[in-house]
């Protein structure tokens, strides 16, 4: 398996590993449920330098992304960030990417298990004027998440994290760390308040040290999984795949219409002719749901779970799953656990979402 530059630092930390993605990656260091908390409440730093950064440059990279993504990237002012996705002819997701647009440039943080064959598909269909790069080789990615993220980070940067809006991004100045690339985005994946930071390698266990010795917790997968499924935030091989479109994930607030692009024409055929499938999310009073249960809705099986887990916010099982049917909030479906039904509801996404200052 692949290991990221802090390794042995998370080995010093006595961290559990686990594969992700073909990567060996702490999946908690004291326990899922303590780290969950730090995030939830100060502030949790996570390594996630198994995510994969590919650069697009050239007169074209703007035009070339817009055929590939339905998003809209002319619409993104230099500075400025945008969830989306790429999507195959049949409107399936390949993966979903965040889009930094840069003055000369745009960066795409691509998912780990997917960035070679991301980087496949968009060398596939280049254009003139394009240049691509794989980047991630060099790099490291850390994300600062929680309420006290802001806090914690800013003796660090010289500019005013304050007026960095959510999914914006800047060129910090780091203190006193000095890498030749260095990037700061205010996204994350936990439904908090948080930085991504990207920066060469060679700086990776110097500010790894210096965030953790000024206050924030190592967080594994294991409470990464658990922060983004109580925010519903879709995980890839989960909500989202190449046999499951926008509509159907729930994402076709991340889709223009007015616009073409790689997919479309399926995408509006199944907007005209109706899905196949809803996703739903879900609370329980007891039990724990898991992946690929069943769901029950009036006696028949409707559906099955994608993602399910013990929720240390609400302190109770949630989920989200795929429904022949669609299904309304509060309404009362069944999941079959260990072949016994356990009640449950259905809940208007997300679970969790924090309160802004």
């Amino acid at each position: 398996m692949l290991q990221t530059v802090l390794y042995d630092e998370h080995k010093k930390l006595n961290a559990r590993f686990t594969e992700f993605g073909g990567w060996e990656m702490p999946v908690f260091y004291s326990s899922i449920i303590d780290e969950h908390n730090a995030v939830r409440n100060k502030a949790g730093i996570f390594d996630t330098s198994h995510m994969g950064e590919i650069l697009i440059s050239g007169p074209g990279a703007v035009n070339f992304l817009e055929k590939l993504v339905p998003a809209r990237v002319a619409a993104l002012a230099p500075g400025q960030a945008r969830y989306s996705m790429l999507l195959n002819e049949n409107g399936g997701i390949i993966d979903d990417i965040i889009i930094y647009r840069r003055e000369k440039d745009i960066l795409l943080i691509v998912n780990a298990s997917n960035a070679g064959k991301d980087f496949e598909w968009l060398k596939k269909n280049i254009t003139q004027s394009v240049s691509l790069e794989n980047l991630s080789a060099g790099l490291c990615l850390l994300a600062l998440q929680g309420p006290e993220a802001e806090k914690l980070l800013q003796p660090f940067v010289k500019q005013d994290l304050s007026k960095i809006k959510y999914f914006n991004f800047i060129t910090p100045d780091f203190v006193p760390f000095k890498p030749e690339f260095a990037f700061l985005a205010r996204t994350g994946y936990t439904g908090e308040d948080g930085f991504e930071l990207l920066f060469s390698k060679e700086c990776a266990v110097q500010v790894w040290q210096a965030l953790l010795k000024a206050g924030a917790k190592p967080c594994g997968l294991g409470c990464r999984d658990t922060l983004r499924l109580e925010a519903c935030m879709p995980l890839h091989g989960h909500e989202i795949d190449e046999a499951t479109t926008p509509l159907e994930a729930g994402l076709s607030w991340a889709v223009s219409f007015d616009k073409d692009f790689i997919g479309k024409p399926a995408l509006v055929k199944e907007k005209n002719e109706g899905l196949k499938k809803y996703l739903a999310a879900f609370s329980m009073s007891g039990g724990i749901p898991r992946g690929n249960c069943d769901i029950i809705y009036r006696g028949e099986k409707t559906g099955s779970v994608v993602s399910g887990t013990f929720s240390p916010t609400l302190k109770k099982g949630i989920g989200m799953g795929f429904s022949a049917k669609r299904l309304e909030p509060g309404e009362k479906i069944e999941i079959l656990i260990h072949g016994q039904k356990k009640p449950a509801e259905v809940v208007k996404k997300p679970f969790y979402k924090r309160i802004k200052n």
